[in-house]
């Protein structure tokens, strides 16, 4: 009986070692690029780890959190069975009207961009940054479903209701032309920051062209189907040159996972797109630590920065407003672009509280050389940087 249960395990585990070992075979090589002198990964708990440690808990609060930053038609109270407020449920969503801050997109602009700069806020992360008039960059796309299990148990969920559609459509973005002459075509490319559902939506990278470039965290790769071909992996500090763009890879405190069986198994982080010495930052989720300093040392000033304002009861990953003020001034942002709020209610805090608390913040911060811009779902943003640096 013995003899027969360990042939039965043996074999057992022989089938599951082939099995690995021809998915291995089959599985298509992936680029990565590798920071040979930092190595985040924790042997001990199978994990990568933040490079600084955050500044700041969860529940920490600032002298902000007991301003009422609500309209007297917004307050309400709500209980709520998911992610609930251990401090007291208020109706996160009462009074907002999504239409109030969407604006019909400027499509010809973005199909035909007119200036040096274009950045255009789709919702929640998702940006279409264009340089030159020749870079495309869509970052964070989310514009359909939240796909996978979570996709299918959200409609269960009190929390993760969504408040507002996309203004656009993978369609309407300027990434499927093809001149006859390959020298004027646009180069496109999808940066991802971590794959958090809210982040990274297969159902809309499969909408996108086959031949679209994809930068993701440094493990993030292996994860990708077959079908997509063009797909490398990067770690923190790292960076590739796409002809006039040069990308970094940047380090942020945050995590990532996309089930409860997994955890920090790949990485996290924000995007730097350098053209012509300007600097376009997109940070990703992150808390406030001393890593924005750190960037600023080996990079110099930025010129825009793109910063998440909410989510930030779970203040050791996610920006406060003051908190993503202190990080553009450490940085030397010269314009700082809010994003990560009016889409879905997936926090402690009402939908619209985040852009008022900025706005609020700045106003008392008054951090030197730098503009806010808070703007509506579909706006875009352009600078004619070439000329003015």
């Amino acid at each position: 009986m013995i003899r027969t249960f360990i042939s039965i395990y043996a074999r057992g585990l022989f089938c599951f070692a082939l099995v690995i070992a021809i998915a291995a075979c089959v599985a298509p090589k992936r680029r990565v690029i590798i920071n040979p002198e930092l190595d985040q990964w924790d042997a001990k708990r199978w994990r990568y780890v933040n490079l600084f440690p955050p500044a700041h808990g969860y529940l920490e609060e600032t002298e902000f959190d007991h301003i009422e930053f609500r309209k007297p038609y917004e307050i309400g109270e709500r209980e709520y069975a998911i992610l609930t407020d251990p401090r007291g449920d208020i109706d996160r969503s009462k009074g907002y009207d999504a239409s109030e801050y969407t604006v019909t997109p400027d499509l010809d602009l973005i199909q035909h961009p007119a200036h040096n700069i274009q950045i255009t806020w789709i919702r929640h992360a998702t940006f279409l940054i264009q340089l030159g008039e020749k870079y495309q960059i869509l970052v964070d796309p989310v514009l359909a479903g939240i796909d996978g299990m979570a996709g299918s148990l959200m409609k269960y969920a009190d929390t993760m209701e969504l408040f507002a559609d996309p203004p656009l459509i993978v369609q309407n973005l300027p990434l499927f032309d093809e001149s006859e002459n390959p020298g004027e075509n646009k180069i496109t490319i999808v940066a991802i920051s971590h794959d958090h559902h809210d982040h990274l939506n297969y159902n809309t990278l499969k909408e996108l062209p086959a031949n679209t470039h994809y930068y993701v965290p440094r493990g993030l790769q292996t994860e990708f189907p077959s079908r997509y071909s063009n797909v490398t992996g990067m770690d923190w500090y790292t960076k590739d040159t796409l002809k006039e763009l040069t990308i970094h890879f940047l380090p942020a405190n945050h995590r990532s996972g996309r089930s409860m069986y997994e955890s920090n198994q790949t990485l996290w982080g924000g995007w730097l797109f350098e053209w012509n010495n300007y600097r376009v930052y997109f940070a990703g989720d992150t808390g406030y630590s001393a890593v924005f300093k750190d960037m600023r040392q080996r990079y110099g000033e930025f010129d825009i920065c793109l910063m998440p304002i909410s989510a930030y009861f779970q203040r050791q990953w996610h920006f406060t407003p003051e908190d993503a003020i202190q990080a553009s001034a450490d940085l030397g942002c010269k314009t700082l672009i809010p994003w990560g709020w009016g889409t879905w209610v997936m926090s402690f805090e009402h939908i619209l509280e985040p852009p008022r608390r900025l706005q609020y913040a700045f106003d008392k911060m008054q951090p030197d050389n730098m503009e806010l811009r808070i703007l509506k779902m579909g706006e875009t943003y352009t600078r004619d940087a070439i000329l003015e640096k």
